[in-house]
């Protein structure tokens, strides 16, 4: 039986400023799509427009947990996964001796709850798991 894999959501970058978000979407020729406060992690979310593949969230910490991520000069945090359900994901994570970070999903900064596999199962790379309102 094949297993296919879930499409991709985002990438998100920690940026330590909200200007250096938007030099760096300049740099990079992006245009903001939405942006939206997500007061579990107090941070400003400013994603881009999706051109030809994922859109970028842009990830500007407010004094909250991620404000020290990468010693405070941030850089890729994480790759979301879009998928159907969130609470079947945790089942199937559970099923393989894991667990997202957090007991409740979280409301994002778009239109859609999400929750974080810790980097712990994966040798470093943060997976945040996006189910679509």
């Amino acid at each position: 039986m094949s297993h296919v894999s879930p499409p991709l959501h985002h990438v998100g970058i920690v940026q330590p400023t909200e200007a250096e978000a938007t030099a760096m979407m300049a740099l990079l020729g992006l245009e903001e799509d939405f942006r939206g406060f997500v007061p579990q992690w107090s941070a400003l979310c400013i994603f881009t427009k999706r051109l030809a593949g994922s859109p970028v969230e842009f990830v500007i910490p407010d004094g909250g947990p991620l404000a020290k991520f990468n010693n405070g000069f941030g850089g890729l945090h994480h790759i979301a996964l879009e998928v159907a359900d969130l609470d079947e994901e945790a089942r199937k994570l559970a099923d393989a001796d894991m667990k997202f970070l957090e007991p409740q999903h979280v409301k994002g900064a778009g239109n859609f709850l999400c929750n974080f596999l810790s980097p712990v199962y994966t040798r470093g790379l943060t997976v945040e798991y996006v189910q679509m309102l």
